[in-house]
């Protein structure tokens, strides 16, 4: 391989952080072999991107993106600008992290010859929309089987790379009871925790009716919800209604999930379906005993008795009864927790995830994986 390092051009959706795809892409940039790959980043706006990106000591360029269901001027000048930037930077491949993004690279790199990348992180099907962005795609990564099946009818198109993690950063510690009190949780209470955006599809609302079914059999549980979004108010509300106010904290977004998790007897995901859940992720990596659904990629994350507790999306009873389960068997919540530790080490390391996304650079490129 040449000593002067391959230029990617990575293309994302948003500039700012959306969820955890935008957070496993800086997590991917931080993890690139700087001696083998000159990255630098287009982002539609300014964010926690583009100003994570910057922090890496990455080049950052915005260019907008506009929607391109109303083709015209703005779409073409933007087209252009990213076809430009391919040129100026030498990019030998655009990697296209969202769909939209997707549409931009494909227009701007496949007409010179660039192979395009396509990163996909949610697993709900566009239909004809993904069939005319695999088409300008060389290839397709799919960070679940459920991602994967989105493009069942282009499988030699499609490589499947999960997401990894800082296990670093994620890595068992004890609990912080300055943290516990700063949340307003008494000293000897169980937590329930649970991370993600407050809409429609992350299933708030299933957690906090299985909070009240728990309230009803165990009382004094305490329940730390870390996230925001439009449906915070309602949930909020929600809470109120069903005389959960006391115990269930909001806490909006927190820098310090690694802490938060720390203190939790069990994590919950109970989304409706999900194309990975970074955040299982998360949670397993810190040895906490997680429940989730088996919406979307979730069963390629937990294993269903091994490794946490699965149930039926979209209903509140098994959630309840899962948790309650977990917190009545501290010894199979702790068993399950370390073998969730386990299982994110042996399989969803960032180091792991970066290295197959170099693999996939280099195959495409036909270059040396080994740094010279």
């Amino acid at each position: 391989m040449s000593e002067i390092p391959t230029s990617i051009l990575v293309v994302s959706n948003h500039g700012h952080i959306v969820g955890g795809g935008e957070m496993s892409l800086l997590d991917l940039l931080r993890g690139l072999d700087r001696r083998r790959w000159a990255t630098a980043l287009v982002v539609p706006e300014e964010g926690g991107v583009a100003s994570g990106a910057r922090e890496l000591g990455l080049p950052v360029h915005v260019v907008p993106l506009p929607t391109l269901r109303y083709p015209g001027p703005r779409v073409v000048r933007s087209v252009g600008a990213l076809a430009r930037l391919a040129r100026t930077t030498n990019a030998a491949l655009i990697h296209a992290n969202g769909s939209r993004a997707m549409a931009y690279a494909g227009l701007a790199g496949r007409p010179a010859g660039r192979p395009v990348v396509w990163h996909v992180r949610i697993a709900d099907s566009d239909g004809p929309i993904d069939r005319a962005l695999c088409a300008l795609a060389t290839e397709v990564i799919a960070i679940s089987r459920a991602v994967a099946r989105r493009f069942a009818w282009a499988p030699t198109k499609v490589r499947l790379i999960p997401n990894g993690i800082d296990l670093g950063r994620f890595t068992p510690r004890p609990p912080s009871a300055s943290l516990r009190a700063a949340l307003g949780v008494p000293p000897s209470a169980p937590i329930v925790a649970s991370v993600g955006r407050f809409v429609e599809v992350k299933g708030y609302r299933y957690l906090l009716e299985a909070a009240a079914q728990v309230a009803r059999a165990r009382a004094g549980v305490h329940w730390i919800l870390v996230g925001d979004g439009e449906l915070r108010g309602e949930l909020e509300a929600h809470a109120r209604s069903l005389g959960l106010a006391p115990q269930v904290h909001f806490t909006g977004w927190r820098d310090d999930i690694p802490d938060v998790l720390a203190l939790c007897d069990v994590f919950v995901l109970p989304s409706l379906r999900e194309a990975f859940g970074r955040v299982l992720v998360e949670a397993m990596a810190m040895g906490r005993p997680v429940v989730a659904t088996t919406g979307g990629g979730v069963p390629d994350v937990v294993v269903d008795g091994e490794t946490g507790l699965l149930v039926d999306p979209a209903a509140s009873a098994p959630l309840a009864a899962a948790v309650q389960t977990l917190l009545e068997n501290p010894g199979r919540a702790g068993h399950l927790g370390a073998a969730g530790r386990r299982r994110a080490q042996s399989t969803f390391s960032l180091t792991a995830h970066v290295d197959a996304v170099e693999r996939a650079y280099a195959e495409l490129l036909g270059v040396d994986r080994v740094a010279g």
